[in-house]
């Protein structure tokens, strides 16, 4: 039961909290704040966080998947491989938008930010844990038997 509720819901909490942190991560650097923080410009960032969010989680949904598919398989929940995963994914994306004429640097350097920090968020969320739940269906090993006789 409990890794059903780890699909339906830690999987995909964690995927959307990602996807927050690495909207997040794109859009600070263009907020400019005034001493006195105006609503209306704090309601602003909000919904162009989520909107941001909303751009990387379609574009990204389908090799998430099939990364959280190999690490639940396999049981590979090591911080470091996840965060060369984000290294992976964002460099590929750069590749697949600009070809070889890559962007400025500050570009790549704010694309590989949001890359990391999605993995990171991920990994904290639900990527620390996972193929636990694959110790659960394994038979329990017998008991070593003592013949007495």
């Amino acid at each position: 039961m409990l890794t059903v509720l780890r699909f339906l819901f830690l999987v995909p909490a964690g995927f959307v909290a990602a996807t927050l942190a690495a909207a997040f991560a794109l859009v600070w650097p263009f907020v400019d704040l005034p001493p006195s923080p105006d609503p209306f410009l704090i309601a602003e960032i909000v919904f162009a966080v989520i909107a941001q969010a909303a751009q990387i989680g379609a574009a990204i949904i389908l090799p998430f998947a099939l990364f959280v598919l190999a690490s639940e398989v396999l049981g590979l929940s090591s911080i470091l491989l996840h965060l060369l995963a984000g290294v992976l994914g964002g460099g590929t994306l750069l590749v697949l938008a600009y070809g070889r004429a890559l962007p400025h640097a500050s570009i790549q350097v704010a694309a590989m930010v949001a890359a990391l920090s999605f993995a990171l968020v991920y990994w904290i969320v639900a990527g620390n844990s996972a193929g636990r739940w694959r110790a659960r269906f394994r038979a329990p090993t017998p008991a070593p038997r003592t013949d007495e006789g």
